[in-house]
């Protein structure tokens, strides 16, 4: 007897590389519509944590039926992700324009400056951190978080170089270990709070430091 064989899900197509592509809204009213529903997804976040979010609850506050929503996005994986991608939009943003106004003069101040930006944006969107942290359970968050951390970690590469402190020489995987470290001190700092554990984040500054001079001596 021959096996059915299963369409990949959303784990499957992660692993694999693989992105799933959701109809992009052309009309002025379909843009109107989309942004609705990340909206009430959004909102849900900040009210109940992301169990809270299934499409049907989506859809009705949004003010649609669950099939207009699905003529969008797929499943309730697919919003998360279009979530994401719009937080990480507005994150990248926020840390362009705060690195405009600053050149590091050390290890120390770069370490200090970059965890508190991230904090600061976290403190001001918790339910971006809610995503953030918590939404790792979705593989397409997941993937979409290791994309750019992937990308911060050759951009605080590029950064540390052109401050003076680090070369192109340097093993990259010193900043990619880096982004990764200060990525669990802000899940500490932030773990059931909208406001970040100042402890956790000092010790955090204290810990980065000694990592990254120690691993660019080498």
């Amino acid at each position: 007897m021959s096996r059915a064989v299963k369409s990949p899900g959303a784990e499957d197509q992660a692993a694999n590389g693989q992105i799933r592509r959701r109809r992009q809204p052309v009309q002025a009213r379909s843009r109107e519509t989309v942004e609705r529903i990340l909206e009430a997804a959004d909102a849900f976040i900040e009210e109940g944590g992301l169990d809270a979010v299934t499409t049907r609850n989506v859809a009705e506050r949004a003010g649609i039926t669950p099939p207009s929503l699905y003529r969008f996005f797929a499943d309730r994986e697919q919003v998360l992700d279009a979530l994401i991608e719009q937080h990480l939009e507005r994150l990248g943003a926020f840390l362009a324009e705060a690195e405009q106004r600053w050149a590091p003069g050390s290890a120390a101040e770069f370490v200090a400056r970059e965890l508190d930006t991230f904090a600061a944006y976290f403190k001001g969107h918790h339910n971006m951190a809610r995503l953030w942290f918590d939404g790792r359970v979705s593989p397409t968050v997941r993937a979409e978080v290791g994309r750019y951390q992937h990308r911060t970690a050759q951009r605080l590469h590029a950064l540390a170089i052109s401050a003076g402190f680090a070369t192109a020489c340097n093993d990259p995987r010193i900043f990619v270990l880096a982004v990764e470290l200060g990525d669990r001190v802000l899940d500490l700092a932030f773990r059931e709070r909208n406001e970040p554990d100042p402890h956790v984040i000092r010790h955090g500054h204290t810990a980065l430091t000694a990592y990254l001079e120690a691993a660019l001596r080498q």
